[in-house]
């Protein structure tokens, strides 16, 4: 499987990882028959539940970007280092964030955030390069 095949994967179980992680999270502190009503109610204020919830809504934000453009460029078969790379950046800004949100590091998260940020074009342009339309 290629790299770039790997960062999606990657992406996808980062995804899963967050919503379990949250969930988990939300029994403990709103309890098991939160999680298995109709939630009707709010659930109980927490700072860090609340990170979690935006970290997931990050990383489905993330899964929506990368995902058609690795789509695309498996499609095309276009890779070079300008896919390669990107697509281990994003594998570690992927495997980082989460935690790193989580717990509250915000300038580490936020540069685990940038990592994806910046690789996202760079890959895109590498994919656009790899078709012989670049200048």
């Amino acid at each position: 499987m290629s790299i770039e095949l790997w960062s999606v994967f990657v992406t996808g179980i980062m995804m899963w990882v967050s919503i379990a992680v949250q969930q988990f999270q939300l029994d403990i502190k709103a309890g098991i028959g939160y999680a298995l009503s109709n939630r009707d109610t709010a659930a109980p204020d927490s700072a860090v539940q609340d990170r979690m919830m935006r970290a997931v809504r990050n990383q489905a934000d993330v899964a929506a970007v990368w995902i058609p453009l690795v789509v695309v460029q498996q499609f095309l078969d276009v890779s070079s280092a300008l896919t390669y790379w990107p697509a281990v950046a994003v594998i570690v800004s992927r495997l980082l964030y989460f935690p790193l949100y989580a717990i509250g590091a915000v300038p580490f998260r936020s540069l685990s955030w940038g990592l994806f940020f910046a690789a996202a074009p760079v890959f895109a342009y590498g994919v656009y390069s790899g078709l012989g339309a670049a200048p």
